[in-house]
């Protein structure tokens, strides 16, 4: 019988939330919550709103991984957390854990890679896979099997499939991989092609094809400025794409015969709910337990 395993980015969704949830929002002995609320509440919407038989929490294990190996300047762009957001990846690990959730994360590699072994391992099973995100970079997980939740606006959850990226991206999910090394990604400052933005990376995979096809090509690249761009960053170009694909093969594993779905009325996550004031999310959660125990 096949299973419905709804994986999620846990330290996608701490960013997102506390960049989204404005204001002082602490509990009674002044500690920031401000994600831990916004991530909470996300994952009680989720769990409500979709039918799952099995999850995991994915979250990173530290800054560095193999990728820093692979080339030095990997996300040497980005600041260190803001000091009220530092104790809240600790608190929403707690937090998750205390539902009885599976909750993953391995040095040396990215909650990404983690969560893409655990989808590939599920697709290979002939299940459907849901990954809860807001990194486009998953994005290349997607299948007829496999759809992305992607939080948006005023408590939006966007879904996206085939069709759907198709229909946006104009081409393929299999070359979105070499669209990203081509454009790059500012965040984790990977510099791409100099002068190649998203229009063009996206209509050079969508007229010929992969990297290799495109350098196979090269001489008929038009217009010739385009060409003299691409040309000398051919190797690097190929160490982008390294850089952007995920790992599916993360020595993880995921255990279908234990506890894989989180218990939103278990009395120590009730608990700490009271302790860090979150009434609302309490009175939810209780309410999605008891939907839980119901069958619901």
């Amino acid at each position: 019988m096949s299973r419905h395993i709804l994986l999620i980015d846990g330290t996608g969704l701490i960013f997102r939330a506390y960049f989204s949830i404005k204001g002082d929002m602490t509990t009674p002995e002044g500690v920031p919550v401000n994600a831990v609320f916004g991530v909470l509440r996300l994952l009680l919407k989720i769990f409500k709103d979709n039918k799952v038989s099995d999850c995991a929490i994915v979250f990173d294990a530290g800054s560095k991984t193999f990728r820093n190996d692979m080339y030095g300047l990997y996300k040497a762009n980005r600041p260190e957390p803001p000091d009220d957001l530092r104790p809240q990846f600790g608190l929403t690990i707690e937090m998750a854990q205390l539902t009885g959730a599976p909750v993953y994360s391995m040095k040396g590699f990215e909650a990404d890679d983690i969560i893409a072994t655990i989808a590939a391992e599920a697709q290979q099973a002939g299940n459907r896979v849901s990954v809860l995100t807001s990194d486009k970079d998953l994005l290349q997980l997607l299948d007829g099997n496999t759809q992305l939740l992607m939080p948006g606006k005023m408590g939006a959850v966007n879904e996206m499939d085939l069709a759907a990226f198709e229909g946006k991206y104009g081409f393929p999910v299999e070359r979105f991989v070499d669209f990203k090394a081509l454009m790059g990604d500012p965040s984790d400052n990977i510099p791409g092609v100099p002068g190649v933005g998203e229009k063009t990376a996206a209509k050079l995979v969508a007229q010929h094809g992969k990297l290799e096809a495109i350098y196979s090509n090269i001489d008929f690249i038009k217009p010739d400025g385009l060409r003299k761009k691409l040309e000398p960053a051919k190797d690097e170009v190929f160490l982008f794409r390294d850089l952007v694909t995920v790992k599916r093969d993360v020595p993880v594993d995921y255990d279908y015969a234990g506890r894989t779905m989180p218990d939103f009325g278990s009395e120590a996550f009730i608990e700490n709910l009271a302790r860090l004031g979150f009434n609302r999310v309490r009175d939810d959660s209780k309410a999605l337990g008891d939907m839980q125990q119901a069958g619901g």
